[in-house]
């Protein structure tokens, strides 16, 4: 059966083998081709069969901005980082994040939705690092209101990250 070989160089029996039993086929491969990543590895070819990175997640992270690269899908793929959700955080203004950072956005819960809620609350546009910080130590919008209800207005955000920290409710 003439089946990868001709688009990418196998050699190997047990790549031919895991090619088909993912699917890479040859169309796989130009559609990942002609979306502009022009990676011959066929391990990472294998790996975007199994974690579902498309041409059309490409060609949507590339119209959105993005360059990534085959490691950087692969690990938005894994974690959930879509186009979709990636054109949420560009509505809320988030739309030039580092690759890096959008996928820690979505380990630590970092989503258009909570950006949101932050706006609303009067944090308009927290930097990245904040967000990511606000999210690994508990610093929910809940939170934030209750301090505001108790008088504890305009507090900076490493503020609020600090009483988390202290275990100031």
């Amino acid at each position: 059966m003439q089946f990868a070989p001709r688009v990418v160089n196998v050699s190997d029996g047990d790549k031919l083998i895991a090619f088909r039993i993912h699917g890479v086929s040859p169309e796989f491969i130009s559609g990942i081709r002609s979306a502009g990543l022009n990676t011959a590895d066929s391990d990472k070819l294998i790996a975007f069969r199994i974690h579902g990175v498309t041409p059309e997640m490409i060609l949507s992270l590339k119209q959105a901005g993005y360059q990534p690269d085959a490691d950087k899908l692969i690990a938005m793929r894994i974690h959930g980082a879509t186009p979709e959700w990636v054109a949420g955080l560009k509505n809320e203004g988030y739309d030039h994040v580092d690759l890096d950072k959008l996928i820690a956005f979505r380990i630590h819960g970092v989503s258009p939705d909570f950006i949101g809620q932050l706006k609303k609350l009067g944090y308009a546009h927290p930097e990245p690092d904040q967000l990511i910080a606000m999210r690994i130590h508990g610093v929910t919008p809940d939170f934030i209101s209750s301090l505001q209800s108790r008088g504890m207005k305009d507090l900076s955000i490493d503020k609020l990250v600090s009483l988390k920290i202290h275990g100031i409710d």
